[in-house]
């Protein structure tokens, strides 16, 4: 048969004993307390540190072992998305010296994601690969071939499904 083992508090221990890690002071014999990650507190000392209000149903944030409401926590401590203006919880896309959402990271012309394909800065802004290149086009007036991303010397560019390429991009699938 298993022997339970009791262990007892010390002589003269009692919650009377007992002090705050906020206010180090005792508890009141008929006191509520509450355990905090190990930290016993006076259930008024259980606030955010920077509003000092109550956790709404006792969540918080922590951090540098101090306790935050979640409002204060992500004013604090939360990016902002350049583009949405909300705090960015989870993935945090840093970009163009700016915080966003992945949703929120887009080409500034086409408005397609970039938070998973990439993007170019142009003159500020954030593109697409293709739409980069037809920038460039614009701008310079030579064609850049959507295979390599470089210039066509102008009148040797093919046309394959509407984008501009090197003759030698373009190769039979067949018989290559």
């Amino acid at each position: 048969m298993p022997v339970q083992n009791e262990i007892a508090p010390p002589a003269g221990y009692g919650l009377g004993n007992a002090i705050c890690a906020v206010c180090q002071e005792n508890f009141g014999v008929d006191e509520r307390m509450v355990n905090s990650n190990g930290q016993i507190l006076h259930e008024r000392c259980f606030v955010c540190v920077q509003c000092f209000q109550p956790f709404p149903d006792g969540l918080f944030y922590e951090y540098d072992e101090r306790r935050y409401c979640e409002e204060d926590f992500q004013t604090l401590f939360a990016p902002c998305c350049k583009q949405c203006g909300k705090f960015v919880i989870g993935r945090v896309i840093k970009a163009m010296q700016a915080n966003w959402h992945p949703d929120c990271f887009r080409c500034e012309i086409c408005n397609d994601g970039l938070a998973d394909s990439g993007f170019v800065k142009n003159a500020g802004r954030a593109l697409c690969k293709k739409c980069n290149a037809d920038e460039k086009t614009k701008k310079t007036g030579r064609y850049v071939c959507r295979k390599c991303h470089t210039y066509i010397p102008e009148g040797e560019h093919l046309m394959y499904m509407g984008e501009p390429v090197h003759p030698w991009h373009y190769n039979c699938f067949s018989c290559k």
